[in-house]
């Protein structure tokens, strides 16, 4: 599969049901598997912002790429 069929997938499994697409991500990332914690970790990041689901160093290697005009 390339990087579109991927992306249109999890797309939809966002859209559909965001909370646990949330908790599945953050599972998968920090390899936490029970379900209070993640329930726990979810409505933090619901109730803030300034919480990226993404690291932020995402974002500044994004703005040096287009620095780069890349």
């Amino acid at each position: 599969m390339d990087y579109i069929i991927i992306r249109n997938h999890i797309k939809k499994m966002a859209e559909t049901d965001h909370k646990n697409f949330v908790k599945a991500v953050i599972s998968i990332e920090k390899s936490i598997h029970d379900e209070l914690t993640l329930n726990k970790l979810y409505e933090a990041y619901m109730e803030n912002d300034m919480v990226d689901l993404l690291n932020e160093e995402f974002s500044c290697m994004i703005d040096n790429l287009e620095e780069q005009g890349r």
